[in-house]
């Protein structure tokens, strides 16, 4: 007999699993989440666009440990935010554009993220330059600002 006041138990399905907030459209653990600095053995993003994914749900999630663990020693800020400065809340990223150099030793990404802050809306667009460190990490090492900061 059907008892339609009792719930059925199943299986959880993939689909309830959180989404990466690179916009990847794949969980979080499937995802981004595999590279970033909370997992038993984060592993490395293979190529300059999956860094730059990851790099962005580290961002959205607040992973500074992993954001400036992935950047060249030689540009890396000592720390993200400085004192009582508001972070944003990066909600969308979207690729423009992903090379890696015929040697494999550079990579470049363009690409347009959205954040909301106090004042509004943010629209970052970046053209963003990577490096493959002797050990294999691809690394940020710099990037160029494609418009205003903060235009909306």
């Amino acid at each position: 007999m059907n008892n339609p006041g009792k719930k059925k138990k199943g299986r959880r399905e993939a689909a309830d699993a959180p989404l990466c907030p690179c916009g990847s459209g794949v969980a979080l653990s499937a995802c981004c989440g595999r590279w970033l600095s909370g997992g038993a053995s984060p592993l490395q993003a293979p190529d300059p666009l999956s860094l730059m994914r990851s790099r962005f749900t580290a961002y959205a999630l607040g992973d500074d440990a992993y954001v400036l663990a992935t950047w060249a020693p030689e540009t890396r800020p000592t720390e993200l935010f400085g004192p009582g400065e508001p972070r944003p809340k990066w909600v969308s990223l979207r690729i423009l554009s992903s090379s890696v150099s015929p040697d494999g030793r550079t990579g470049e990404v363009e690409f347009l993220a959205l954040a909301r802050t106090s004042q509004g809306a943010v629209r970052m667009r970046e053209h963003s330059r990577f490096r493959r460190e002797p050990d294999g990490r691809w690394v940020y090492v710099e990037g160029d600002q494609l418009d205003p900061a903060g235009a909306r």
